[in-house]
């Protein structure tokens, strides 16, 4: 399970839609764009679901969660997220399936310290 921190709550979700979601919002961001999203999230071993938007100055962190059990099957979720028209595409030939590959430009002014 993964900790999403959004707009100062915390959600937690899956791996699975966790990794998704980062993929989407760093391609929606990097394309200057913003969008709604609604994820699955876990409330006391229920499904539930939350709203967010991405893109641009919306920022989210995720990191690990514990969890007791098994975690609940979001994977049709994730793979709506997935199925989004700015999410990361694979490289043709990558000879690695699992990786997704999207180029994050930095725009990093060393004379400016920024």
């Amino acid at each position: 399970m993964k900790l999403v921190s959004y707009a100062g709550q915390q959600i937690t979700t899956t791996d699975e839609v966790a990794e998704a979601l980062v993929a989407l919002a760093a391609a929606i961001a990097r394309e200057g764009e913003s969008a709604a999203l609604r994820i699955p999230i876990a409330v006391d071993g229920r499904k539930e679901a939350a709203d967010l938007i991405v893109g641009v100055g919306n920022d989210i962190l995720v990191g690990p969660q514990a969890s007791d059990g098994d975690d609940p099957d979001f994977s049709a979720e994730a793979a709506e997220i997935r199925a989004h028209r700015l999410f990361p595409q694979r490289v043709e030939g990558d000879e690695d399936d699992e990786e997704i590959v999207a180029v994050l430009p930095l725009d990093l002014d060393i004379e400016r310290g920024v």
